[in-house]
């Protein structure tokens, strides 16, 4: 039984790791979980660069070559004792493990790459590009959008997956219908980015 005990107190820890997170998303561990320690943004209103992706990719490079090297001395402790002994038992855990891991850091290594070959505008989720985005909709609904506000706001992409399929759907419903949207599809959009707006707090 004690041979399990690394294992079973590993899955504890995730178990409540995944658990803080989904039901106490405001509590310091949630939050510590959710922060991110990657490569900082450097562009303009926080979004990242195409140097940013790639400052990424490098470090996620390097994070998967140390993993990797992991894999291989724990493989080489595995082999060193007799199998079912308690120290066997503990090198092939780790193998394990680091060897999901490097496959996860070069997934991300190789994310970021691509985010650089085809990088454009993402912003992140903040109160002020929520309110920002809110307000350049319904001036683009009135026909009253400044130039800034759509390059700032409608032609670049936004890292909250809700926003941005709203940003998508009605940039594409007012070209299909030649700028001038029915009623219904207006009052709709009308009543999300009010709820988009309010989201964003006072």
């Amino acid at each position: 039984m004690t041979d399990w005990v690394p294992i079973i107190v590993g899955f504890v820890i995730i178990a409540a790791a995944i658990i803080a997170v989904r039901r106490m998303p405001h509590s310091a561990l949630a939050k510590e979980l959710r922060r991110s320690y990657g490569v900082a943004p450097t562009g303009d209103r926080g979004f990242r660069t195409r140097r940013d992706h790639a400052k990424s990719a490098g470090v996620a490079a390097l994070v998967t070559l140390g993993l990797g090297a992991t894999f291989l001395f724990a493989g080489l402790m595995m082999q060193r004792y007799p199998n079912g002994s308690r120290a066997n038992l503990i090198a092939s855990t780790y193998m394990f493990m680091a060897f999901l891991l490097t496959g996860v850091a070069a997934l991300v290594a190789l994310r970021a790459l691509w985010k650089a070959a085809s990088w454009h505008i993402e912003l992140p989720d903040t109160p002020e590009h929520r309110r920002g985005f809110a307000d350049a909709i319904d001036h683009f609904l009135d026909g009253s959008t400044s130039p800034d506000e759509r390059a700032n706001y409608l032609d670049v992409r936004y890292l909250h997956p809700q926003i941005e399929a709203i940003r998508r759907s009605t940039l594409k419903l007012v070209s299909k219908h030649n700028g001038s949207l029915p009623d219904d599809f207006r009052r709709q959009i009308k009543e999300l980015t009010a709820s988009i707006r309010a989201s964003a707090g006072p």
